[in-house]
């Protein structure tokens, strides 16, 4: 039987830890989608709803500076962190 790529795994593929990422939420006193910023703490697999997914923990640029756990796919890659060699 083939191996089935998780659901987000090919938007996972361009996200490393580190990177700076976007993504909306609703804001119901204003009724409009609002984009939010934040830094790439960790990118994982995880089972939901009996399905394997790929997960992303990020740290968010405002307050309330708590992390929060988003689907990979929902992710825009704004900045990638670069390796710079002394």
């Amino acid at each position: 039987m083939e191996e089935k790529t998780k659901f987000g795994e090919l938007a996972a593929e361009n996200i490393k830890i580190g990177d700076i990422v976007a993504w909306s939420k609703w804001n119901l006193e204003d009724l409009e989608w609002k984009q939010l910023l934040g830094v790439v703490l960790e990118v994982k697999n995880t089972i939901l709803s009996n399905r394997m997914v790929c997960m992303t923990l990020v740290m968010p640029l405002k307050d309330p500076k708590i992390p929060v756990e988003l689907f990979t796919f929902s992710l825009k890659l704004v900045s990638s962190v670069s390796k710079n060699e002394v």
